[in-house]
């Protein structure tokens, strides 16, 4: 084997992994759901009126996600198979449900997530689109009463 192909054979794959592991702890934290849009075939509607069904998801750095709605709660396990997808699994592993990353900042994730079409026949094209916004823990001398 060439020795640049072997090169790259270890430097690419590691680099990768770093991708992965720097969008795992930008992830990391509590985001609140902004809004979440529907794409059918053309059409779109956007729900963007936040009420107390509304979930936060917060990412821990150990792999598991709690989404929380009032007093409910779940725990999922999630993974960044690659640099620009996130995948919920259960306790076994099991693939629960995966979305493609459209963006991560510190301040906003944006997840796109295919769906099945509703009716018969090719040339469908449905998906979700949703919006959140990273809750950031408010400084401990602002948090203080003067």
């Amino acid at each position: 084997m060439h020795p640049t192909r072997t090169l790259l054979t270890i430097i690419l794959p590691a680099l990768l992994l770093a991708s992965c592991k720097t969008r795992s702890r930008a992830l990391e934290g509590v985001w609140r759901t902004d809004s979440i849009s529907n794409f059918v075939n053309g059409f779109s509607f956007t729900n963007n009126t936040f009420d107390e069904h509304w979930s936060t998801f917060e990412y821990g750095a150990d792999g598991m996600m709690t989404e929380r709605k009032k007093e409910r709660f779940r725990t999922y396990r999630y993974q960044l198979p690659t640099a620009d997808s996130l995948v919920y699994t259960d306790s076994t592993g099991h693939r629960l449900s995966g979305f493609q990353i459209v963006k991560l900042s510190d301040e906003h994730l944006i997840l796109k997530k295919a769906q099945k079409p509703y009716l018969p026949g090719k040339n469908q094209e449905l998906y979700e689109v949703r919006f959140f916004t990273k809750i950031h823990d408010a400084p401990a001398a602002a948090a203080e009463p003067q």
